[in-house]
């Protein structure tokens, strides 16, 4: 059997296995925001057919997330709720009782 060893070597490169950037598109939408604008049409502009709440929806997550994710800190649509709203999320990351684990 053949051996890529000496090949590899030679003419491969290194690839870090880590994404530390989302995967962006146009250089202004993450993934994420381009999968939930088809979850918008999908909902808003298939199954109810409601063309106004679907663009209006689609505003909103087209123009305005993108704009609040670029100037607010990291995990800005996570941490707001629970810190303005007093949420508290028990599980097994942070359970119930008089020691907080996270945030």
């Amino acid at each position: 059997m053949h051996s890529y060893e000496g090949m590899k070597k030679r003419h491969g490169t290194r690839v870090v296995q880590t994404i530390d950037t989302p995967i962006m598109i146009f250089d202004y939408w993450e993934l994420g925001d381009a999968f939930l604008a088809l979850l918008v049409i999908l909902v808003f502009g298939i199954v109810f057919y409601e063309w106004v709440a679907m663009l209006a929806m689609l505003g909103l997550v087209v123009i305005l997330v993108p704009a609040i994710r670029r100037r607010g800190e990291k995990g800005v649509f996570f941490h707001w709720p629970y810190r303005r709203l007093g949420m508290s999320l028990p599980g097994l990351v942070n359970p119930r009782g008089r020691r907080a684990y996270s945030d």
